[in-house]
C-alpha cells in the first residue's frame, strides 16, 4: 500500500514505531499524536509546523498525513515563502483566492506575517500548494 493512501497511524505502524517513539522523534506530545490518530478529521486542522515535525519523523511528505486523497505536493521550488512563490507563478492574491477558495485577506495575512505560515492549517496548505504546484513546506520561510 502506498503511503499516500494511508493515515498517520498506518504510516507510523509501517515504520514500526510506537506512539511514544514518534513523540520522542517528532517533539509532538503523545496525547496530541493520539488525538490525531483517533480522529483523522483533526489532521486537517493540524498546524503546518506540527505536520512538518511529524512528517520528518515518519520520513514522508506532510500531505501524506492529510486524510483526503488528491494533491500530494512534493515538488520543492526555488523560492520560499508564500508571497515569493505566488509572485513567481504570476498570480495576484485575488486570483489565488479564487483558485483556492481561501479568502484574499487570509492570503495577505500569511504573506505579511500577520498570521504565521507555521500556524497555517494543513488543509489550507494543501489547497495553496495544489494551486501553486509546490510543496507546502516551501511556505515556511527559512
Amino acid at each position: 500500500m502506498e503511503a499516500l493512501l494511508m493515515g498517520m497511524q498506518e504510516i507510523r505502524l509501517e515504520k514500526g514505531l510506537s506512539l511514544e517513539q514518534l513523540a520522542n522523534l517528532s517533539g509532538v506530545d503523545h496525547e496530541r499524536l493520539a488525538m490525531f490518530e483517533g480522529n483523522p478529521e483533526s489532521v486537517r486542522n493540524m498546524h503546518l509546523d506540527t505536520a512538518c515535525q511529524i512528517s520528518k519523523a515518519l520520513h514522508c511528505n506532510v500531505l501524506d498525513l492529510h486524510p483526503d486523497s488528491g494533491w500530494r505536493g512534493g515538488i520543492h521550488c526555488a523560492e520560499d515563502g508564500l508571497r515569493e512563490i505566488r509572485r513567481t507563478r504570476g498570480y495576484t492574491q485575488s486570483e489565488l483566492s479564487e483558485m483556492t477558495g481561501i479568502p484574499q485577506p487570509n492570503i495577505s495575512w500569511f504573506e505579511t506575517g500577520y498570521r504565521s505560515t507555521s500556524g497555517m492549517r494543513l488543509d489550507t496548505a494543501r489547497r495553496l500548494s495544489e494551486a501553486l504546484q509546490c510543496d507546502p513546506v516551501d511556505f515556511l520561510e527559512k
